[in-house]
């Protein structure tokens, strides 16, 4: 795709690096090549952003396409969805069981990776990178091989372990004799990590056992998150991380929901020097069990479950002192008719589009400042996944992924106006002041107010090991 060209002018760039600058952008060969004042517009097409703030592409962490729907749907749909929140680069768990021709999960992604590449480089509107999905020792010794080949991130399940449901989701419970040869091996390949979800199923049998059938079929959101409470998330995730100290690997804990587990986190970063990365995502920093209670069937069922409100205040202040690194999503796309029981509907929901609107809303609410909410929504998933400069900054020879927002415009959410294939979303009525206006990928605009410009021009990001 021939990459436009353009100067951005009048607006105030938010600068993970720096701060915010009122300075004009100049876009050429898909790269940010001039900032400065008055720049020569020859030859460009031309954007007034006054009034506006143009922030570095968003990138969502944590992201399930085709879990529900085809992988290569998703790449259609939910990418449009991305665009639309600003979201420039998004960040795949890939399973090699969740493809067209299914494949079972322990299958060398050697297979198929030409295979996912294509479907991505054909339908994607955005950039994605990948985080694989591991289960097994064989993909483990493959470690190396992926990290020269761009792939450079594995998940990994501590829960559901031998649960049938998760296993058609491609989510493969490993034990810990699988985490600690992943970690052991990910302290031998330079820039690499290993990306854990933590929740204890022993514990979380404990509080669900004395549940009966006709309990867990009326059971509210708030007893639900009961019965997974965070001592569960916070105890996987401190034997995660003695095993992090042990073998040196560096590791990146997803979608952290709880007081006790950022604690957690705390501890091991202060007294055992562990390389240890945080994320949580918007659903923990906007919602709570008690608004979930108010919303249809299981319109806001995930796991970890959304906590209670002072958890939710934590939560904003380990993003505003540095202890939450990044915030994702866990996106996942699907009918509403599969969202009717809260205990026995699957977890997730569709998160891309509202991501930054509603962080960006709720941190100024709480004075945090727009060059942290830069850093923890491109700058930081940039610098820890490996792919900084190229994405998650404005500067000299960055890729040109921007999304110009305006700050003064409120919008009321509603599940009916956006891109997603579902129909519904958590954050219905929800009022944000963040209205992205538009988005541009490598330099040119694919999606401005309400349409897309420029669909299917998203790629494969690969990632060098340092």
């Amino acid at each position: 795709m021939e990459s436009e060209k353009w100067v951005i002018k009048n607006g105030t760039i938010v600068n993970p690096e720096y701060g915010e600058i009122k300075a004009d952008i100049k876009v050429e060969n898909g790269v940010v090549s001039a900032i400065g004042k008055r720049l020569c517009e020859d030859g460009c097409k031309v954007y007034d952003a006054a009034g506006k703030y143009i922030f570095p592409g968003f990138i969502d962490t944590h992201v399930h396409l085709g879990n529900f729907n085809s992988f290569e749907d998703d790449c259609r749909t939910e990418t449009v969805s991305a665009a639309a929140g600003g979201v420039t680069t998004l960040c795949q768990m890939a399973k090699a069981s969740k493809l067209a021709k299914y494949r079972p999960p322990q299958t060398s992604y050697h297979e198929v990776l030409g295979e996912i590449t294509d479907i991505i480089d054909k339908n994607s509107s955005v950039d994605i990178a990948m985080h694989l999905n591991l289960s097994c020792y064989e993909q483990i010794d493959e470690i190396p091989s992926y990290a020269a080949a761009g792939y450079t991130s594995y998940k990994f399940f501590m829960s559901y372990v031998g649960m049938e449901g998760a296993i058609k989701m491609g989510a493969i419970g490993v034990r810990d004799n699988i985490i600690y040869a992943a970690l052991d091996k990910v302290s031998k390949v330079p820039g690499t990590l290993a990306i854990v979800h933590c929740e204890n199923d022993d514990i979380i049998e404990y509080f669900q056992r004395a549940l009966t059938q006709e309990e867990k079929e009326k059971i509210s959101f708030s007893d639900f998150a009961n019965s997974r409470p965070s001592i569960a998330e916070a105890e996987n995730i401190h034997r995660l991380l003695y095993y992090a100290a042990d073998t040196g690997a560096t590791v990146y804990v997803p979608h952290i929901s709880s007081v006790k587990a950022l604690d957690v986190v705390k501890e091991a970063r202060r007294n055992k020097g562990v390389k240890v990365f945080a994320e949580t995502c918007t659903q923990y920093l906007t919602l709570t069990h008690e608004d979930a209670n108010k919303m249809f069937g299981a319109v806001a069922k995930v796991t970890p479950t959304m906590r209670d409100e002072s958890t939710k205040d934590y939560l904003w202040e380990c993003v505003k002192d540095g202890t939450i690194d990044t915030i994702g999503t866990d996106h996942c796309s699907m009918e509403l008719s599969r969202k009717e029981s809260v205990w026995s509907s699957p977890g997730g929901f569709p998160g891309l589009e509202t991501m930054a609107p509603l962080v960006i809303t709720e941190a100024k609410k709480r004075g945090i400042s727009l060059q942290k909410i830069s850093q923890v929504l491109s700058y930081n998933a940039a610098k820890i996944l490996g792919m900084l400069p190229q994405k998650g900054t404005l500067r000299i020879g960055a890729d040109a992924d921007m999304a110009i927002l305006d700050l003064n415009r409120e919008d009321t959410i509603r599940g009916e106006n956006l891109h997603s294939s579902s129909t519904f979303t958590p954050y219905e009525g929800l009022k944000t002041k963040a209205h992205v206006e538009a988005t541009f990928l490598r330099g040119n605009m694919i999606y401005k107010e309400g349409c897309m410009i420029k669909a299917n021009t998203g790629k494969t990001v690969l990632r060098k090991p340092k």
